[in-house]
């Protein structure tokens, strides 16, 4: 199974674009599997008025879904989502408007992290879009059962600081499961290895900084487009899907 949560600690480069640029590199890095974006940010979602801004959103999302809650399955998880390719390959379910909506939702995500679990059996990854943690409404339990957590940061020492404090934290609730690294959107300035030791990370993979690619992911626009796939930002998502994958193998691989 694979369930990466994504997440930052407060004044990140986004985690929605990060989780985008995953989900445009996801065919490649991981063949014969699709994926699905959860989007679980009780902030208010950075998709509705982005790459799902025209698309008919009334009967899909994770409200609907805790409104179906006595029958959360992974075809009803599913009936709620929106593709974001023709082959639908790629969908994502919509996360709240605003952050009062989030509120019903804390009881909401377990069981859905139960759903993501056996959806990934069932060839669908999942990507979780967690937002900024440290607050009252985090979704937690994406935080202390998703198969990885990476934390988004920036290549400067305010960042660095507070990710090394949410690094910590993120730590203790995976207490024996896979450590959280980090992935750093390159802009110049901290280089991975150094991320990784002022953190506290076993591992940081690093994203292209991308401002083109990062604006297109952002708009109602084709993830399956030429220009985009040659992009510098969804070459990069390419090698970070490939170690997401080495930390979270797939137990249904059977090996030669």
């Amino acid at each position: 199974m694979t369930v990466v949560a994504l997440c930052s600690a407060g004044g990140a480069p986004g985690v929605t674009t990060t989780a985008l640029a995953l989900l445009a590199a996801w065919p490649s890095g991981r063949p014969g599997r699709r994926v699905l974006l959860v989007d679980a940010d009780p902030a208010g979602s950075g998709l509705l008025a982005g790459a799902l801004l025209g698309t008919p959103t009334e009967s899909v999302g994770v409200s609907l879904v805790a409104a179906d809650r006595g029958a959360v399955s992974p075809s009803s998880v599913i009936e709620r989502t929106a593709a974001l390719d023709l082959e639908a390959s790629r969908m994502v379910l919509p996360g709240v408007s605003e952050p009062r909506q989030a509120r019903p939702l804390l009881t909401l995500w377990p069981a859905l992290l139960d759903v993501a679990r056996d959806l990934s059996d069932d060839g669908i990854d999942v990507v979780v879009d967690v937002g900024r943690i440290g607050h009252r409404w985090e979704p937690t339990p994406w935080i202390s059962g998703s198969d990885v957590v990476a934390l988004v940061v920036r290549p400067e020492v305010g960042s660095a600081v507070r990710a090394a404090s949410a690094m910590r934290a993120i730590a203790a609730e995976r207490a024996g499961r896979t450590p959280p690294l980090g992935i750093l959107v390159d802009a110049g300035g901290y280089r991975p290895p150094e991320m990784a030791d002022a953190i506290g990370a076993t591992d940081v993979l690093a994203l292209a900084f991308d401002r083109s690619a990062a604006t297109t992911l952002c708009s109602p626009a084709s993830l399956d487009s030429h220009r985009l796939a040659a992009s510098r930002l969804v070459r990069s998502s390419r090698a970070v899907v490939e170690r997401l994958t080495e930390l979270a193998p797939d137990p249904m691989a059977v090996a030669p």
